[in-house]
């Protein structure tokens, strides 16, 4: 009988704290998540950007994908047809980034982060 009761609280606990966990997941469902989502796609994209230039392979990386994850987080009308080439090229400086060539990287992150700041002042 003891035991049935632990496991009862248990399950309610585990199942609170699934609920609890996820709500973060779901963020950019309203107007204020896309938009702090998008502001973090850009930051990360010149922060990528800026290590890139600098030569810092690993930092730019990690960089890439802080943004690639931002970017999944977007819903609805910001992730349209211009985002996504905008992302395709970001995953295109990734891969130049990581065969050692950052300068190259760089360039393309450059033009990245151009896209998505006009994305982004477009979109207010």
């Amino acid at each position: 009988m003891k035991m049935n009761k632990v496991t009862k609280v248990l399950g309610a606990l585990l199942l609170t704290g699934a609920f609890g966990l996820s709500g973060g997941a779901f963020a950019a469902e309203s107007a204020a998540g896309v938009s702090a989502h998008f502001d973090e796609l850009v930051k990360s994209a010149k922060s990528a950007q800026q290590s890139a230039q600098a030569g810092d392979k690993e930092a730019s990386l990690k960089e890439i994908k802080a943004a690639k994850q931002h970017y999944k987080e977007l819903t609805g009308d910001a992730s349209g047809k211009q985002m996504q080439d905008a992302v395709k090229r970001l995953s295109e400086a990734q891969d130049l980034i990581k065969s050692g060539d950052t300068a190259k990287g760089s360039e393309v992150l450059a033009e990245v982060v151009s896209t998505l700041e006009k994305l982004k002042s477009s979109a207010k």
